[in-house]
């Protein structure tokens, strides 16, 4: 096959995938797709009860006794639009933008994180390929509280020798190790009173880089929803009197919110001191992230008073929590001096009438230095006013040294890509620590196309390297049968 034919082969799949919506928490109707298009392939697949497929494929004649390989992925994508974008996660498939070797969404998010590796997987089911027992296992809600693996039964795993975890970015890159993380939600009860100011101003950042909160944690990415607090802090600073009347930001909690805005009532004299704030902390941001951030905008537009605002009390605890949660990296790990040891990210807030709720999403490749981190999130919590619910930590994964699969994939990888691999650890989660507790036996290594912007609206993946994962998977799969 050549490589336009791989590509053709993979973006047909893809096509099928693009056009039934997958948000995380909205797996069914993919689910459905999925296992009725391994049906159509001569593959029975079952469905456990969130939704996770488990197929099995027969080792063809002759390989019947070689290891068990497993090929994950996940089924569910974080959905974001870019602005002015209609588009209804739940009900609006994703429209497909080719331009030459590159692959994007039309204003959305594309999916490629992680629908190629329910893609390439089902192409290679059409490709006649000496192999062994080959099992594949394709999640759900990887993108929020990875319910599918933590939910997965251990059966699925426990005759299984490999694992071919298909959700790394870089095509270069054996992953061979991943960071562990807990969601944590944040949220205040508010009060509520009519106004006393007279004008209404809405604080906006927007225009900032985002990103997926684990890959680019490390570049020093700014954080709109932190960068509003920073203005807002600074018109306190100033002494001026404003009550909060709605803070929203962010789309994911594993995303840097690129865009987030509060909408505040001063007096109308105020008016011209919030603007001019404003612009000082613009001026401010780009003396700390220069050209690196060259898109950021500050805003203050004027807006209807609104009904009520937020107590005194209210307004002044929130801006401090959220300047007071650092958002970016602790610490970096030691053995790795460029991988991130622990980090965390405020990546989401929402204001109703009687709450304002934000998320704050802590990694790292050490899960005692995380179990400590948690510790001090109560201690935050009571002494802001706030609450905070944990979830259950994700484990990490940590590195195998002794590693055959790694080594078999990295002589692959040679032969295919006429160079070596790089084998790195991640700071980004993966289901791989799930798999790994289940089954402390297994061999896993993570890998994946050149993917960019994961997580956004910009995000893309060359095809090129599509092409070049299915010949490694497929030289490998032959090779260990």
């Amino acid at each position: 096959m050549t490589k336009e034919d791989i590509i053709a082969g993979v973006l047909k799949e893809f096509e099928g995938l693009a056009g039934h919506p997958r948000p995380s928490h909205h797996e069914k109707e993919v689910s459905d797709y999925i296992v009725g298009r391994l049906a159509e392939l001569g593959v029975t697949a079952r469905q456990d009860d969130v939704y996770n497929i488990i197929a099995d494929v027969p080792a063809t004649p002759g390989y019947e006794n070689a290891p068990v390989t497993v090929l994950q992925g996940h089924m569910d994508m974080v959905c974001v639009s870019k602005p002015g974008v209609v588009y209804d996660p739940v009900k609006d498939p994703i429209k497909l933008v080719r331009e030459g070797n590159i692959l994007r969404a039309d204003g959305t998010s594309l999916g490629a994180d992680d629908g190629i590796a329910v893609a390439v997987s089902l192409y290679l089911l059409q490709q006649e390929i000496k192999h062994g027992p080959l099992r594949l296992i394709f999640t759900v809600d990887e993108e929020t509280n990875m319910t599918g693996a933590t939910t997965l039964s251990a059966d699925h795993v426990k005759d299984a020798k490999y694992v071919i975890n298909c959700d790394s970015e870089s095509i270069d890159v054996i992953c061979v190790a991943s960071a562990g993380s807990c969601h944590m939600d944040f949220s205040r009860t508010l009060h509520r009173q009519v106004p006393g100011g007279d004008a209404a101003v809405v604080v906006r950042v927007h225009g900032l880089l985002g990103g997926h909160s684990g890959e680019v944690i490390n570049e020093g990415r700014a954080n709109a929803i932190k960068s509003v607090a920073a203005v807002l802090r600074r018109l306190a600073d100033k002494g001026i009197e404003y009550a909060l009347a709605d803070y929203t930001g962010g789309v994911a909690a594993n995303a840097i919110p690129s865009d987030a805005a509060a909408t505040i009532v001063v007096r109308k004299e105020d008016g011209p001191v919030v603007e001019a704030t404003v612009q000082e902390a613009a001026k401010e941001f780009r003396l700390i992230y220069g050209d690196f951030e060259q898109q950021a905008v500050f805003e203050a537009t004027a807006a209807e008073v609104p009904a009520t605002v937020f107590s005194k009390e209210d307004t002044e605890a929130v801006v401090d929590v959220i300047n007071l949660l650092h958002s970016g990296v602790f610490a970096m790990n030691r053995s790795i001096p460029t991988l991130p040891d622990l980090s965390a990210s405020l990546g989401t807030i929402t204001t109703t009438e009687k709450t304002l709720s934000f998320q704050y999403f802590p990694r790292s490749s050490s899960d005692a230095r995380l179990r400590d981190f948690l510790l001090t999130m109560p201690v935050v919590a009571k002494r802001t006013g706030t609450e905070v619910h944990m979830g259950t930590p994700m484990p990490a994964w940590t590195e195998n040294t002794h590693s055959k699969l790694r080594s078999l994939m990295a002589d692959v990888y040679k032969k295919v890509m006429n160079k070596e691999a790089r084998i790195e650890a991640m700071h980004g989660g993966l289901e791989t620590g799930f798999l790994y507790a289940l089954n402390p036996e297994l061999d896993i290594v993570s890998v994946g196309p050149e993917t960019h912007d994961i997580h956004s609206a910009d995000e893309c993946v060359e095809l090129d390297t599509v092409a070049q994962l299915v010949t490694v998977i497929e030289r490998y799969v032959g090779k260990i049968g």
